[in-house]
């Protein structure tokens, strides 16, 4: 009873008080307090009350108030105001969002750069917003407004076995996250196993999985450094871009007024860039710390490289159809070639990007300061 309490008070107090007194609003997110998100959400609560005048507030509910997998509905039916919804878990729900999340093993088929989540989370964010009104309409027969993306790091494996070979992968159980990551587990011969990322500490200690795809960041956004010996970098790659890190349920978000929608539209900005950055500066401590905690970092040889990038070329050359096929998407091949255009575009304009305010400036003048919160989702 206690856990359904309080958005349902947040929502009687949105919907039956004079918007002249302040207004607050329930954040949910599947991760645990101190982790990349946990750290963004708390950015983003300080910069919408700052914004607002105090007139807005947000109150975060790490890890307690709604699961990964119950977020989408729970933003839905109104028991949290915002949630980090997992759209790529919920594909049939969101198929052109999804599409979009799941055009990242192109990543794979270019130069590194290290930036390629900064590049992602603002093209996914842009495209949606701007290019994408399939996009928007799936969030809204959801009763969510989209507030924008976000992306991983590079993907890599963290194992309970080395996997530095083709061979070693064969006949494995490899937790994944999304279509993308299951279609690479099984060209290789292992065995895909869904799971939200929450589970992967039981899964791997318990030896249900030998593998997990995941960013480095979430060994410790999900303290997985006791259960992992190895981690293998090369593979599968890409990056996961299925978030929406802050979806509004539609009818909180219509009962504010403007000032306080535009508060919240920046705050937006806040937390889109510093979840991205978070997790980038988290991955490279992270791959510092996994050597001093005696977890073998291991390169794939190169004949395994070569078949990384040969599953990503005919990846990337069959995904229309997959989406056209399973989930009816008409336009797939208009949109991938336009979502491919914004992504060049936006890994060129990471390129000067070297803080969290320049991502944050980044944002907000490419993306948030041409939204109008006087019509935006009403």
């Amino acid at each position: 009873m206690k856990r359904f309490l309080i958005p349902a008070i947040t929502a009687g107090f949105l919907a039956g008080t004079s918007f002249a007194q302040a207004a607050q609003l329930n954040y949910a997110y599947g991760f645990p307090a101190g982790s990349a998100v946990d750290e963004a959400a708390k950015t983003f609560a300080e910069a919408v009350k700052e914004k607002s005048g105090g007139e807005l507030t947000i109150r975060n509910f790490p890890l307690s108030l709604l699961s990964l997998a119950e977020t989408a509905p729970g933003v839905r039916d109104g028991l949290a105001d915002i949630g980090f919804v997992l759209a790529l878990y919920n594909a049939a729900e969101f198929p052109h969002y999804s599409l979009l999340a799941d055009l990242n093993m192109s990543l794979n088929l270019a130069e590194p750069t290290g930036k390629e989540n900064l590049a992602y989370g603002g093209a996914i964010t842009e495209f949606t917003l701007t290019q994408c009104p399939e996009c928007m309409d799936e969030f809204t027969r959801q009763n969510q407004l989209y507030m924008g993306g976000g992306a991983s790091p590079l993907y890599v494996l963290v194992c309970t076995t080395p996997i530095r070979t083709m061979d070693d992968l064969k006949g494995r159980r490899v937790r994944t996250g999304g279509p993308g990551y299951a279609r690479f587990v099984e060209y290789f011969g292992a065995t895909s196993v869904q799971l939200p990322a929450n589970e992967n500490y039981e899964a791997l200690g318990q030896g249900l999985i030998d593998c997990a795809t995941q960013s480095m960041p979430e060994l410790t956004n999900y303290n997985l450094w006791d259960v992992v010996t190895h981690i293998t970098i090369g593979a599968p790659g890409g990056v996961f871009a299925g978030a929406a890190t802050a979806n509004v349920n539609l009818d909180s978000w219509r009962s504010l007024p403007e000032a306080q929608r535009a508060a919240l539209l920046w705050g937006a900005h806040i937390v889109v860039a510093d979840g991205v950055w978070n997790y980038d500066a988290l991955d490279k401590a992270n791959r510092a710390r996994a050597t001093a905690e005696g977890i073998e970092l291991v390169q794939i040889d190169a004949p395994f490289q070569a078949a990384v990038r040969a599953f990503s070329e005919k990846d990337m050359a069959g995904i229309s159809k997959i989406y056209q096929e399973k989930y009816g998407v008409a336009r797939a091949d208009e949109i991938i070639a336009a979502f491919n255009g914004t992504l060049a575009r936006w890994q060129d304009l990471v390129k000067p990007v070297e803080t969290r305010e320049d991502l944050r400036r980044l944002y907000w003048d490419e993306i948030y300061s041409r939204i109008e919160p006087a019509s935006f989702g009403m």
